[in-house]
């Protein structure tokens, strides 16, 4: 049974916790993404069972902070290093390098939320996922969220001979740039097999808009290929234990 999603308590949440909170990024990007925040966190809303829940946020801990905020629910962060001021905030962290080693703790969860991660990942997906679906009750859900690799600021950058993807490199010293990128069916292949079942996966164009001027006009002059679910920014899978 879905949860309800109020749109003004969420914005409250965002306003007081994440942009007014000391997360890893500049904080001009947190009012500049709060659109994919509030689209991820409705999704969650739709498929979450009755709080609380147990939560493992994989990241930075925002999406941790917001669930434990606005909804009440058990939340823990793991990300390759200490993140102090979601304990600030009442959400457990965990230190975990995903790309290296299975889960350092034995806790399950209900629902997993994977948020602009596994492009980062120098392995292939399926690897990161099963030691993900296996942090799971049975029946939990994991929500996975990942660029686009056929998105329109990638077309554009193929184009002019920018490269999309930064060396691999094992994330050792922190984190990567993006080392690979996602398009619908190859996502739902390492999905599936690293042993998810029922799974979906959208695509999504949010509101922000690119920082460099150059992209932000031909962000406007390509707008109508949106229409295109293939030109979309965002993929956002949902997957079953």
């Amino acid at each position: 049974m879905a949860r309800d999603f109020d749109r003004r308590a969420f914005r409250e949440v965002y306003a007081r916790f994440i942009e007014g909170g000391q997360f890893q990024e500049d904080a001009s990007y947190y009012p500049r993404y709060r659109s994919r925040y509030e689209g991820i966190t409705k999704k969650y809303a739709e498929l979450a069972g009755p709080a609380p829940l147990d939560v493992l946020d994989i990241g930075g801990g925002i999406y941790a902070v917001i669930v434990h905020k606005l909804f009440g629910d058990r939340a823990t962060v793991a990300d390759i290093m200490e993140e102090s001021y979601p304990r600030e905030c009442g959400v457990n962290s965990r230190v975990w390098n995903l790309a290296k080693e299975d889960a350092p703790f034995d806790q399950k969860f209900d629902v997993i939320i994977f948020s602009e991660v596994i492009e980062h990942l120098p392995l292939p997906g399926y690897v990161a996922l099963e030691r993900l679906r296996k942090l799971l009750k049975p029946g939990g859900v994991l929500i996975c969220t990942t660029p686009n690799f056929f998105r329109l600021r990638n077309v554009v950058y193929v184009a002019i001979g920018k490269s999309i993807f930064d060396n691999m490199r094992l994330p050792e010293e922190g984190g990567t740039g993006h080392v690979i990128e996602y398009d619908e069916a190859r996502l739902h292949w390492v999905m599936e097999r690293a042993g998810f079942r029922e799974i979906s996966i959208t695509l999504h164009e949010f509101a922000h808009q690119p920082t460099d001027r150059l992209f932000r006009v031909l962000s406007w002059l390509g707008s109508p290929l949106f229409a295109i679910p293939r030109f979309r920014e965002s993929l956002i899978a949902t997957g079953i234990a």
